[in-house]
């Protein structure tokens, strides 16, 4: 029997679980599109933990959650990507960020040191799995 898409999203791995996958947050305001993605990643071997509220995961991670790549989408209604990269910063929170977003990369102002990859949607699924790998790893 599959879980529900309702149930909650299993907590990001702890550094001492050598049995699952790499961990992702993803955040997007896209409920359709979180879904999907999160399906998709944990038939991939991810552990996911799926936010379509910045605020919800920002309080997630400072409270501790530490994944090992964040999925961000750039372009949300209650918080912009690059607010959500300055709160990281602001909390101590160094985690790997990949920026997903519709918006042409020259138009986006994220901290480089911050971003270590970004994936214009609608994206390519074999780019963002490699992507993906490559910062998990």
């Amino acid at each position: 029997m599959s879980p529900s898409p309702n149930a909650p999203a299993a907590p990001p791995r702890s550094p001492d679980d050598k049995n699952s996958g790499p961990s992702v947050f993803i955040v997007d305001d896209d409920d359709a599109l979180v879904e999907a993605l999160s399906d998709l990643l944990r038939e991939e071997g991810y552990e996911v933990e799926a936010h379509t509220v910045a605020s919800k995961a920002l309080a997630r991670l400072e409270a501790g959650a530490r994944p090992d790549v964040i999925l961000l989408d750039y372009l949300m209604p209650e918080m912009k990507g690059d607010a959500f990269l300055e709160a990281l910063d602001r909390a101590g929170i160094d985690v790997p960020v990949m920026v997903l977003s519709a918006m042409n990369e020259s138009r986006l102002d994220v901290p480089v040191r911050r971003v270590r990859a970004m994936i214009r949607k609608p994206f390519d699924l074999e780019k963002l799995l490699d992507e993906l790998q490559r910062l998990a790893a």
